[in-house]
């Protein structure tokens, strides 16, 4: 038997559908905070250094004591980082979800003065226009449901960041087509079983990510970025289903 245990999520039971926000938001509501606290989790293949390209991305353009937003926050994996590698930065975490917010206490413990949290579904949010220098996101913004929707995010991000602002983003993509996504699934797979996950329990893992999860594809998001108004945008990872990337404002 296996010593690697499942993720410690409630998770979707298999459904032919996609859940709405509102069960996904009860999901995350009822988990226990400390599974998504994690440092570096197994199941997520190169995940620390994916998360270290996001900081890179704002540290190569925003200006001294940058105030930034982390979308999708959860317990504050990814602001940790950020404020870890980018001194004097200030991070509001952004969730849906009071119960992971809950944990960014503990996580967060050394930076008590250098973030806030704000409880709001972020595709619902509604910030003032250039208050932040930078925006960032792990594994959230699949949540979106279809390229309008989107859209409509990366349009309120790039009104919400400064002229010279940056936002950058890890997480899990689509392929461009059905059977190279089924290769990236694959991929991911062969990793789950590298790490010594058993396969009920990988059965389980795509069971959540496929009720739960609408991701769309890197050059869809490309797309809808430039269509938002961002006049750079990028890759600078991707491995099986998994990427990140990111856009400037100028």
């Amino acid at each position: 038997m296996s010593n690697v245990k499942l993720p410690k999520y409630v998770g979707p039971k298999p459904t032919d559908r996609v859940l709405t926000r509102e069960e996904v938001k009860a999901r995350f509501d009822a988990e226990t905070a400390e599974a998504y606290s994690q440092k570096d989790p197994v199941y997520l293949p190169e995940y620390a250094f994916a998360l270290g390209l996001v900081v890179e991305a704002l540290r190569a353009a925003l200006p001294p004591s940058p105030r930034i937003f982390d979308l999708g926050a959860g317990t504050g994996n990814l602001s940790r980082r950020v404020l870890a590698g980018i001194p004097g930065s200030h991070v509001t975490l952004v969730d849906f979800s009071d119960n992971m917010l809950g944990g960014s206490k503990t996580v967060l413990a050394d930076f008590t003065d250098r973030y806030d949290i704000v409880c709001e579904d972020f595709f619902q949010a509604d910030f003032p226009a250039g208050s932040v220098d930078g925006v960032v996101s792990s594994f959230a913004i699949h949540h979106a449901r279809g390229e309008e929707e989107y859209l409509s995010l990366y349009q309120k991000i790039r009104s919400w960041l400064a002229p010279q602002g940056v936002f950058a983003c890890c997480d899990v993509i689509e392929g461009g087509n059905a059977g190279w996504t089924h290769v990236n699934e694959e991929g991911w797979k062969d990793h789950l079983r590298s790490v010594s996950f058993e396969e009920e329990q990988i059965d389980h893992i795509f069971a959540n990510y496929h009720s739960e999860d609408t991701p769309i594809s890197l050059p869809q998001h490309l797309t809808l970025l430039k269509q938002a108004g961002f006049a750079s945008v990028d890759v600078l990872w991707k491995k099986y289903n998994f990427g990140v990337y990111c856009a400037s404002s100028s």
